[in-house]
């Protein structure tokens, strides 16, 4: 079961999925927290998830100063491929996918 923000009208909660993952970047897992949400694309009809993963020295060993590397996000429910993309000021990188997502469905 995906885990959610604990208090009421905490930003997390608008999270399809907010918790434990395992990315795995060129054969390295690199074990992370991750924030996603997703939505079927009407124009292609394609489901997009999207998201952010917390701050990770470990991530940013592996990753360096790459962007938009392929990796598989790992959680409990399932693996899927995605991309980890920019990091933020505050040490956090995008991660995006398409199609089914690496948590369950409501």
């Amino acid at each position: 079961m995906a885990e959610r923000g604990a208090a009421d009208g905490s930003p997390h909660d608008r999270a399809d999925y907010f918790g434990a993952a395992t990315l795995v970047v060129r054969g390295v897992e690199v074990p992370v927290r991750v924030e996603l949400r997703g939505y079927p694309e009407p124009t292609d009809g394609v489901y997009r998830w999207v998201g952010r993963v917390d701050a990770s020295d470990a991530l940013t060993e592996v990753l360096g100063d790459e962007q938009r590397t392929p990796c598989v996000v790992r959680t409990d429910a399932a693996a899927r491929p995605a991309v980890v993309g920019d990091r933020d000021l505050w040490n956090r990188y995008r991660i995006m996918g398409k199609s089914t997502p690496p948590y369950p469905l409501a």
